[in-house]
Protein backbone atom coordinates (compact mmCIF):
# COMPACT_ATOMS: atom_id res chain seq x y z
CA UNK A 1 0.00 0.00 0.00
CA UNK A 2 1.10 3.34 -1.01
CA UNK A 3 2.08 5.40 2.39
CA UNK A 4 -0.05 8.61 3.11
CA UNK A 5 1.70 11.80 2.66
CA UNK A 6 2.60 13.48 6.18
CA UNK A 7 0.29 15.76 7.58
CA UNK A 8 3.35 18.10 8.33
CA UNK A 9 6.62 18.68 6.12
CA UNK A 10 10.11 18.57 7.92
CA UNK A 11 12.33 20.49 5.32
CA UNK A 12 15.97 21.06 5.02
CA UNK A 13 17.15 24.12 3.66
CA UNK A 14 21.53 24.75 3.05
CA UNK A 15 23.35 27.52 2.19
CA UNK A 16 26.58 28.08 2.86
CA UNK A 17 27.74 25.99 5.76
CA UNK A 18 24.22 26.92 6.88
CA UNK A 19 21.28 24.72 7.92
CA UNK A 20 18.00 25.48 9.02
CA UNK A 21 15.34 23.47 9.60
CA UNK A 22 11.98 24.42 8.18
CA UNK A 23 8.29 22.77 9.04
CA UNK A 24 5.21 22.85 6.82
CA UNK A 25 1.35 21.73 6.65
CA UNK A 26 1.54 19.38 4.29
CA UNK A 27 -1.23 21.95 2.05
CA UNK A 28 1.60 25.25 2.16
CA UNK A 29 2.80 26.49 -0.69
CA UNK A 30 6.85 27.32 -1.87
CA UNK A 31 5.94 30.94 -0.96
CA UNK A 32 5.16 30.13 2.33
CA UNK A 33 8.60 28.27 3.06
CA UNK A 34 10.34 31.31 1.14
CA UNK A 35 8.29 33.25 3.90
CA UNK A 36 9.93 30.93 6.49
CA UNK A 37 13.16 30.99 4.78
CA UNK A 38 13.50 35.25 5.01
CA UNK A 39 12.48 34.99 8.42
CA UNK A 40 15.46 32.57 9.30
CA UNK A 41 17.93 34.37 7.05
CA UNK A 42 17.21 37.92 8.15
CA UNK A 43 17.18 36.67 11.72
CA UNK A 44 19.75 38.88 13.89
CA UNK A 45 21.98 35.36 14.98
CA UNK A 46 22.79 34.46 11.95
CA UNK A 47 23.96 38.06 11.27
CA UNK A 48 26.27 37.54 14.38
CA UNK A 49 27.21 34.23 13.36
CA UNK A 50 27.71 33.78 9.23
CA UNK A 51 29.30 36.53 8.00
CA UNK A 52 29.40 34.88 4.29
CA UNK A 53 25.61 34.83 3.94
CA UNK A 54 24.42 37.46 1.70
CA UNK A 55 21.85 39.92 3.67
CA UNK A 56 17.73 39.45 1.98
CA UNK A 57 15.58 42.11 2.86
CA UNK A 58 12.62 40.30 0.89
CA UNK A 59 11.46 37.03 -0.55
CA UNK A 60 12.64 38.70 -3.80
CA UNK A 61 16.54 38.12 -2.79
CA UNK A 62 16.48 34.91 -3.54
CA UNK A 63 14.94 31.56 -4.87
CA UNK A 64 14.44 28.31 -2.96
CA UNK A 65 15.90 25.35 -5.19
CA UNK A 66 16.18 21.20 -5.38
CA UNK A 67 18.97 19.45 -6.05
CA UNK A 68 18.36 17.52 -9.44
CA UNK A 69 18.68 13.73 -8.94
CA UNK A 70 19.82 11.52 -11.54
CA UNK A 71 18.07 8.08 -11.01
CA UNK A 72 17.61 9.04 -7.71
CA UNK A 73 21.43 9.77 -6.44
CA UNK A 74 22.82 13.37 -6.76
CA UNK A 75 25.67 13.98 -9.16
CA UNK A 76 28.23 15.11 -6.93
CA UNK A 77 30.60 15.89 -9.19
CA UNK A 78 28.72 18.86 -10.46
CA UNK A 79 25.33 19.31 -8.75
CA UNK A 80 22.19 20.96 -10.78
CA UNK A 81 19.92 23.07 -9.01
CA UNK A 82 15.84 23.60 -10.34
CA UNK A 83 14.20 26.66 -9.14
CA UNK A 84 10.76 25.73 -7.46
CA UNK A 85 7.65 27.53 -8.44
CA UNK A 86 6.08 29.82 -5.57
CA UNK A 87 2.56 29.00 -6.31
CA UNK A 88 3.11 25.46 -6.37
CA UNK A 89 2.11 23.36 -3.20
CA UNK A 90 4.57 21.27 -1.68
CA UNK A 91 2.13 18.07 -1.38
CA UNK A 92 3.22 16.31 -4.32
CA UNK A 93 6.18 18.50 -5.20
CA UNK A 94 8.80 17.30 -2.35
CA UNK A 95 9.38 14.84 0.17
CA UNK A 96 9.30 14.53 3.83
CA UNK A 97 13.44 15.54 4.48
CA UNK A 98 14.52 16.63 1.73
CA UNK A 99 17.49 19.36 1.03
CA UNK A 100 16.55 22.38 0.12
CA UNK A 101 19.10 25.03 -1.28
CA UNK A 102 18.67 28.96 -0.81
CA UNK A 103 20.19 30.70 -4.31
CA UNK A 104 20.34 34.17 -3.94
CA UNK A 105 19.88 37.31 -6.44
CA UNK A 106 22.89 39.17 -7.30
CA UNK A 107 23.16 43.39 -7.58
CA UNK A 108 22.21 42.68 -11.52
CA UNK A 109 19.11 40.91 -10.18
CA UNK A 110 20.35 37.28 -11.76
CA UNK A 111 20.38 34.55 -9.43
CA UNK A 112 24.21 33.31 -8.17
CA UNK A 113 24.99 29.73 -8.24
CA UNK A 114 24.44 27.92 -4.87
CA UNK A 115 27.00 27.81 -2.48
CA UNK A 116 26.38 25.34 0.12
CA UNK A 117 29.70 22.81 1.53
CA UNK A 118 28.79 19.63 2.71
CA UNK A 119 30.29 19.02 5.96
CA UNK A 120 31.41 15.89 7.24
CA UNK A 121 29.54 13.95 10.05
CA UNK A 122 32.74 12.86 11.29
CA UNK A 123 34.98 15.27 13.59
CA UNK A 124 38.79 16.13 11.53
CA UNK A 125 40.37 13.40 13.99
CA UNK A 126 38.03 10.45 13.21
CA UNK A 127 38.32 10.81 9.64
CA UNK A 128 42.08 10.25 9.41
CA UNK A 129 42.15 7.16 10.20
CA UNK A 130 38.91 5.86 8.25
CA UNK A 131 41.29 6.94 5.18
CA UNK A 132 44.03 4.52 6.26
CA UNK A 133 43.53 0.51 5.07
CA UNK A 134 41.89 -1.11 7.73
CA UNK A 135 43.82 -3.18 10.22
CA UNK A 136 44.15 -6.92 9.15
CA UNK A 137 41.83 -9.16 10.38
CA UNK A 138 43.01 -10.87 13.91
CA UNK A 139 44.89 -14.29 13.89
CA UNK A 140 42.58 -17.91 15.16
CA UNK A 141 43.23 -18.23 18.95
CA UNK A 142 42.13 -21.44 18.62
CA UNK A 143 44.64 -24.18 18.96
CA UNK A 144 46.16 -25.75 15.66
CA UNK A 145 44.77 -29.08 16.75
CA UNK A 146 41.45 -28.71 16.42
CA UNK A 147 39.05 -27.89 14.06
CA UNK A 148 38.71 -28.30 10.00
CA UNK A 149 42.08 -29.58 9.02
CA UNK A 150 43.24 -29.03 5.42
CA UNK A 151 43.77 -31.89 3.03
CA UNK A 152 47.54 -32.62 2.78
CA UNK A 153 49.39 -31.91 -0.54
CA UNK A 154 49.82 -34.45 -3.38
Amino acid sequence: PARAPPKAYILLLKTHRLTVFLSAPHNSTVASLKAEALSALSSTVLRDANEDVPIVTSTDDFELCRAIKDRGKQNAAVPAYEVLDPDSPIRGLLNNWEELFVQFRGKNGKLMPVQVSQTSLLDEEEEEPARRAPPPPPQPTTPVGKGKRKAPPE
